[in-house]
């Protein structure tokens, strides 16, 4: 059996382990030493956590505490584990041992490179935008009076570093080289070195090795740590603080005119070249409007400073690992990157630039994308994510995330649209949907057995009455008997359309595939879901409905009923069977500002502790006992509301109940007609 498991385990990617129940390793696979570097017999007895990389140890011990102690039944969670001088991404999941108190078995799966790849794909989505801001300020019609200023700001957060600062050269008494601060942005809780005398009349040069001063004569950067530098300089860093530096020369008309450094005073970690060379780029930006200060020939250093900069941006869009397109305000295609080319199956840029924008887009998804653009055009929402399907060369539908920024590109003002492949992520998200509508329809069946199975029982009686009544052998029927099987016939049929009803709230919510978006009456949504939810309800709370005058909301029937049945449920849920006279469940509507309509579900249950408050729209995050939540409800509503445009928040006090406000874009006047509240 043993060697069974050996092999096995050859054959799997995550590393399995064991736990005593004071979270001591009590077994780990072969894949161990690969993952970590560490030999298994070392790690042996030690806690798991102890290979936890330090920032994460609480979050696991957390995780692992929770599943040892049954509080949860098993758990996941994305955290980095320390290899040598570094840290490595997994993802640590455990389960308790059934009938082993404390005890803990699990995986750890190494997911590293895809975190890094993400983190780096992130990083060059921040520096592009960062860019493009530090461009707009530069731009000739619009320099700010303090040209550093303007500066040191977006680029210490983008450079996540702890301090910036603009150190100008000038000469002193003797004609010697020395070195001024003039400007500086300090990340909070990082004091401020602009007032300090030393600050100010450095020999900068002389301080620095004669490698490192020759380094930023000619234009190259510079960066180590305290101890990479003299004797006069170390010192001063180490009084900051200051556990990485880099250095960045600003040269003028040939000449070096002064730095422009970054400190790091958490880690001592080296920046890597991506962001030298692009924070290299923004240096020379304001190099180039520091030339336009000090030259007459305004109009021919600003030329060439537009030029230099979207010769970069060219660069920086060319490699990008993510498709980009740019395009006019008109929406035609001015420049595409080889990533948009291979993404919509075309052999050659030159089959997209030229094109508009919207045909790239399903012809029905037009007008939404329109919008979009519209909105991106006006300033209004340009850096939102915005879901679009794409249609690819060969008529295949793909589903992007697209971000739209404004740049000036060959000298003119134009938009560059990042896409982020959304399609797999949507296929998995359709997938935890469907689970949790399922997972609803299990919680109900007994309920909607029940609502079913009274209508379906008076109708059934009533049929037979009029069989015995009408049937062979009667007696001749009297006006009063016709009068009688009148009333039972319209009794019956009223069970019926009951039963129509709930058959139909059912084919609605049972409609997984239908992304179709139309005008929705909010309050028939509403009415279903009370009539679906009326088991759940009825031995906790009475279900009072507010409805005010409100119009048709832009959405899909379908999804908006998974959303207010999973808020009724969870409602019912937080209070107590049988004391259903002193509680309720209130839903009220009403507009909101003018275009969106606002949906509360408010309760009279225990309420959400804070500790908890601010996870509740995690996936798989519940409170409730094993078998009653998946902890998918509430994340799936966030994500279906998201989605529609609109907006789902949360109020709540221990003790008092809790409320959930969800807000919708109003139809088109064109299409949504207003109705009067019950």
């Amino acid at each position: 059996m043993a060697r069974r498991l050996q092999v096995l385990e050859g054959l799997l990617s995550e590393v399995v382990f064991q736990l005593d129940a004071e979270g001591r390793v009590t077994y780990l696979g072969p894949g161990w030493e690969k993952l970590t570097g560490t030999l298994r017999a070392v790690s042996q007895g030690h806690p798991l956590v102890e290979a936890v990389h330090p920032p994460d140890r609480d979050a696991a011990r957390a995780l692992l505490e929770s599943v040892s102690a049954q509080r949860l039944p098993d758990a996941r969670q994305e955290l980095r584990l320390s290899v040598g001088d570094d840290a490595r991404w997994v993802v640590l999941a455990a389960r308790g041992v059934p009938g082993q108190p404390g005890e803990v078995v699990g995986t750890l799966l190494d997911i590293d490179s895809r975190r890094r790849a993400e983190e780096a794909v992130a990083t060059r989505e921040r520096y592009l935008e960062t860019m493009v801001e530090v461009q707009r300020r530069m731009m000739p019609h619009q320099l700010p009076v303090d040209l550093y200023a303007s500066v040191v700001e977006p680029l210490g957060r983008v450079s996540n570093a702890s301090r910036v600062y603009v150190f100008e050269m000038h000469r002193g008494p003797q004609g010697e080289p020395l070195a001024s601060q003039r400007a500086e942005w300090c990340m909070p809780g990082i004091p401020p070195n602009l007032e300090d005398p030393n600050m100010h009349g450095l020999p900068l040069l002389e301080a620095l090795l004669p490698e490192q001063a020759s380094a930023l004569m000619h234009g190259e950067p510079v960066q180590g740590f305290p101890t990479s530098f003299t004797p006069v300089l170390a010192p001063m860093l180490e009084a900051q603080g200051v556990r990485s530096v880099l250095l960045l020369p600003l040269h003028v008309h040939g000449q070096l005119f002064g730095v422009i450094g970054f400190d790091n005073c958490r880690e001592a970690r080296p920046w890597g070249p991506i962001e030298v060379n692009l924070l290299s780029g923004a240096a020379g930006t304001l190099s180039l409007a520091l030339e336009q200060r000090t030259d007459k020939a305004l109009r021919v250093r600003t030329e060439t400073t537009l030029r230099r900069t979207e010769a970069g941006v060219h660069l920086l869009i060319e490699a990008f690992p993510d498709p980009v397109m740019v395009h006019v305000g008109d929406g035609v295609l001015l420049s595409v990157n080889p990533a948009l080319v291979q993404y919509l199956g075309y052999r050659d840029a030159a089959e997209l630039v030229g094109t508009h924008v919207l045909e790239l887009v399903r012809e029905e998804d037009r007008g939404a994308a329109q919008l979009y653009l519209g909105q991106a055009l006006e300033g209004k929402r340009s850096s939102r994510a915005v879901e679009v399907p794409l249609v690819r060369r060969d008529g295949e539908t793909v589903v992007a995330d697209l971000v739209t920024l404004a740049v000036v590109f060959d000298g003119t003002p134009a938009w560059v649209t990042m896409a982020r492949d959304f399609t797999e992520r949507k296929r998995s998200q359709a997938q935890l949907i469907l689970a949790d509508r399922m997972a609803s329809m299990g919680l109900l069946a007994a309920g909607i057995a029940h609502e079913l199975n009274n209508p379906l029982a008076y109708v059934l009686s009533n049929l037979d009455f009029l069989h015995a009544t009408v049937g062979p052998r009667a007696r001749p029927l009297t006006p009063d008997d016709l009068v009688e099987c009148r009333q039972v016939l319209d009794d019956a049929r009223e069970g019926a359309e009951r039963m129509r009803q709930i058959v139909r709230q059912l084919r609605v919510f049972s409609r997984v595939e239908d992304n179709r978006e139309e005008p929705v009456d909010v309050h028939r949504v509403l009415d279903s879901v009370a009539q679906m939810a009326a088991s759940e309800v009825r031995p906790r709370a009475r279900l009072i409905k507010t409805y005010g005058v409100v119009p048709l909301v832009r959405g899909n029937e379908g999804k908006l009923f998974q959303v207010f049945l999973n808020l009724v449920i969870n409602a019912a849920h937080a209070i107590e069977e049988g004391q259903s006279e002193t509680n309720e469940i209130r839903i009220t509507t009403r507009p909101d500002d003018g275009e969106r309509v606002l949906v509360e579900v408010r309760d009279t249950g225990g309420g959400i502790p804070p500790e908890h408050l601010r996870r509740i729209f995690d996936p798989f995050f519940t409170t409730k006992s094993a078998g009653l939540g998946t902890g998918l409800g509430l994340s799936i509503c966030d994500t279906i509301v998201s989605a529609l445009g609109g907006h789902i928040s949360v109020e709540s006090a221990v003790g008092v109940g809790t409320t959930f406000r969800v807000a919708l874009h109003a139809a088109s006047p064109l299409d949504s007609v207003a109705r009067h509240g019950l």
